[in-house]
């Protein structure tokens, strides 16, 4: 667990998703800024500057030169934000997916159908047919970044933060009004979502909460122990479970009850040493993460405000 600590404090911050790189696949030598003066008919480069460029980013005011996502401002950002990313209206979609612009949210965006919000370009006139097919054609022949270049890499998109939600053992729902206030004795039963466009909620590798600790006499950054006999204590694996409520637009699927004692064992991951104190008094933050992958995945972590106040 030593590992996925190191990597808690970076997952921690930032927006939901990251922003992708504006390099991403394509190539080391492609400049983000770069626009071509002559591009090649068909290409991602000539679509940018008959299209593109005229009809969405390509000057301020337009929506997408870099003031909303994707940024379309160049060839090379638009290529960084479109090909092989999810999509924020419909996160089951891929804004284009390599060969296949039937399943291509860019197109359904421009042809407005599958269920989109609006039309692109927004209060504007739809894009022309021809100018549509293209987009087409360039998807369908693999959405390269130019002609000749190597196919686009199949990317792992980064895992949305967790929701962390607290319900008593009659599966009502407590928090969201601020801290909770409960008495020793209680039974919670503590939940979160998981969302990765790459791995399907059952089969995320690793999910678990951690437990904050503060108050009276408690050494900062104490975690509550729940796994007694691991190495890393403060970590509490959640378990799956398909038939978790839903919350804001996903499903808490991940679970794990705590039973509150009238003592609660404390472990101080700096000096790893664990102690014993009142439960009155404390105030206990919840914080749900999971890792998207195996090996090599990202950690997704958040808590959202979701405090426990023991009476």
């Amino acid at each position: 667990m030593t590992r996925l600590w190191l990597v808690l404090a970076v997952a921690a911050c930032g927006n939901d998703r990251a922003a992708p790189m504006t390099d991403a696949g394509a190539g080391s030598d492609d400049d983000p800024l770069a626009v071509s003066v002559a591009p090649p008919a068909g290409s991602l480069d000539d679509l940018h500057q008959r299209v593109i460029a005229r009809r969405c980013s390509g000057q301020p005011g337009l929506c997408h030169n870099g003031q909303f996502e994707p940024n379309l401002s160049t060839p090379a950002m638009t290529y960084a934000y479109l090909v092989g990313r999810p999509a924020l209206e419909k996160i089951d979609r891929l804004r284009v997916r390599p060969r296949d612009a039937a399943r291509s949210f860019l197109i359904d965006k421009l042809r407005n159908r599958n269920g989109v919000s609006t039309q692109m370009p927004l209060g504007a006139d739809p894009l022309d047919e021809v100018d549509i097919a293209a987009f087409e054609a360039w998807i369908n022949g693999g959405a390269l970044r130019a002609p000749g270049a190597d196919p686009p890499p199949v990317l792992d998109n980064p895992p949305h933060r967790p929701e962390v939600a607290i319900f008593d053992g009659a599966g009502r729902r407590l928090d969201g009004g601020g801290p909770i206030h409960v008495a020793a004795g209680t039974t919670l039963v503590l939940r979160h979502s998981v969302q990765d466009f790459e791995t399907p909620d059952d089969a995320i590798p690793f999910a678990a909460v951690v437990l904050g600790a503060s108050g009276p006499g408690v050494v900062a950054g104490a975690n509550v122990v729940l796994e007694p006999a691991a190495s890393d204590p403060q970590t509490g694996r959640t378990t799956y479970d398909p038939a978790g409520p839903m919350s804001r637009g996903d499903r808490l699927d991940y679970v794990r009850s705590w039973t509150i004692g009238a003592t609660v064992a404390l472990y101080d991951p700096r000096a790893r040493t664990r102690s014993d104190v009142p439960a009155s008094g404390l105030t206990i933050t919840v914080f749900a993460l999971y890792v998207d992958a195996p090996t090599g995945g990202m950690v997704a972590f958040d808590t959202a405000g979701s405090q426990i106040a023991i009476q």
